[in-house]
């Protein structure tokens, strides 16, 4: 069960890392919910990375 719980907890911090680059890119780039998530998605599959990846390097970029 632990396991579990392990999954689910990192399951959360992903979506708010997410979430968080949604909203960044939204404010920078004046798009909309779903074409922020685009964007995260289309760099994803050309790098080969995941989105949760992706998410985390735009807001470090954004907080730096």
């Amino acid at each position: 069960m632990p396991r579990d719980d392990e999954q689910a907890t990192d399951a959360l911090g992903a979506r708010a890392v997410i979430g968080r680059a949604v909203e960044l890119l939204m404010a920078r780039d004046g798009v909309s919910r779903d074409a922020a998530f685009e964007l995260l998605v289309q760099r994803s599959s050309g790098s080969q990375a995941k989105v949760r990846e992706i998410a985390a390097e735009v807001v470090e970029q954004e907080s730096a």
